[in-house]
Order: structure tokens, then C-alpha cells, then sequence
């Protein structure tokens, strides 16, 4: 499968390596090439880079990763004709930060939220959110001390959901748990922000969520 990966940052990159392991091809798209060489050089196989017009034309899945105040403009830079029709896999956060430092703030909130809008930026699109609920270094084979954690997605199409289902566990998650349509991605991003400052009181990052059934 082709995968492009919009957003050349840890969380793109991790995922980028998963998808590499599991012996697809993935072109992650930047704006900035020269950032991406050493990446390039120890990716090996099936790995290229490119622009958000090229990656987003290669892949037949798109995953946008990049910083939330960068996504709209990466979208417009993708071309909306190139995402029209593909699953794309949503896995930002809508965060603001004040001060340097402190802990980021959502910029947004219920009723809203940002996998909503890229729905809206992309109507022909089958935007799934996704992944946005842990660190990068758990994006792929998420093994923690006390079992693996759980992931929640939302999304409107239930085939392109189930899509992201299988390639969740393809990467290690085992149970994935749907919240419906597009509009509860002000939910998983809520639960993002609580994992976050929980990260920043206590400086630890090595945690995560599973939800505990009876």
C-alpha cells in the first residue's frame, strides 16, 4: 500500500518508520527536503520524501500529522483534488500554546473540533480521526509496563473506519473503539489534552489509555 504521510515532524516520522516495517511504501511530505535527509538515509526501502502536492498525489491513504496551525495551509498546499476520495487519517490536536513551558491549551473545543473541520476542508474526503491520543514513540507497537494501550477513532464513513481499524492493528493497537461520526473528535482531542497535562505535571510521558470493561 502507499501511504502519505502529510507533517515531517516525530509523530509523522514514527509513523512513517511503522509503515515502512510492515513493508509498505510511504512518501512523507515537508516543506523543508533538507530536514528529512538523515530520515531518508536510514529509512531505507520504500521511503521517499516529497512536497504536500506530491505526497499527497502518491498516496492512496494520506495521513496529515502536522502541527494544528500549519494544517488548513498544508491541505490548500496538498491540493484538495488529491485528497478527494481517500481515506485520510487525522491525527492532530487542535493545541495553542501560551507560554513556553507551560502546558498547551486546546484552540478549540466542543462543539467543534479540528477533525470536524478538516471534514469540512475536505467534503469529498473520508477523514478519520485517529492516533491523536499518544505520543509519538507509541504510534507504532504501543507496549506499555502495564498492557497496551487503547485507541478511539471517529469518522463518518463506517468502511473507511473499519479501514483504519486494520491498519491500527497492523501497528500494534489491538483495540481500536469507534465514537461514531466526525463531530466526537472533540472527544479523543479532550482526551488528548488530558494526557498531555497530565504529561507536563507529573514530566513523564511514558502513559496512556485503556479503557477497562466488566
Amino acid at each position: 500500500m502507499k501511504i502519505g504521510v502529510l507533517g515531517s515532524g516525530n509523530v509523522g516520522q514514527s509513523l512513517a518508520n511503522g509503515f515502512l516495517k510492515l513493508g509498505h511504501e510511504v512518501k512523507v511530505g515537508t516543506r523543508d527536503k533538507e530536514k528529512l535527509k538523515d530520515w531518508l538515509n536510514k529509512a531505507g526501502k520504500g521511503a521517499s520524501i516529497g512536497s504536500f502536492y506530491e505526497t499527497a498525489e502518491f498516496g492512496e491513504i494520506i495521513i496529515i500529522a502536522t502541527l494544528w496551525q500549519g494544517t488548513e495551509n498544508a491541505i490548500k498546499m496538498a491540493g484538495k483534488n488529491n485528497l478527494s476520495g481517500k481515506i485520510i487519517i487525522d491525527v492532530t490536536n487542535p493545541l495553542k500554546s501560551e507560554k513556553a513551558g507551560e502546558a498547551p491549551t486546546l484552540a478549540i473545543g466542543y462543539p467543534q473540533s479540528a477533525g470536524a473541520l478538516i471534514q469540512k476542508w475536505i467534503p469529498n474526503a473520508k477523514v478519520v480521526k485517529a492516533f491523536n491520543m499518544a505520543p509519538a514513540h507509541y504510534m507504532a507497537n504501543p507496549k506499555l509496563q502495564e498492557g497496551s494501550p487503547d485507541m478511539f477513532i471517529a469518522g463518518n464513513d463506517l468502511e473507511a473506519k473499519n479501514k483504519v481499524k486494520e491498519i491500527a492493528n497492523s501497528l500494534g493497537w489491538t483495540d481500536v473503539h469507534d465514537l461514531g461520526n466526525i463531530e466526537h473528535s472533540y472527544l479523543t482531542e479532550a482526551l488528548a489534552m488530558t494526557w498531555i497535562r497530565y504529561g507536563f505535571i507529573n514530566n513523564n510521558w511514558q502513559h496512556s489509555w485503556k479503557l477497562l470493561k466488566k
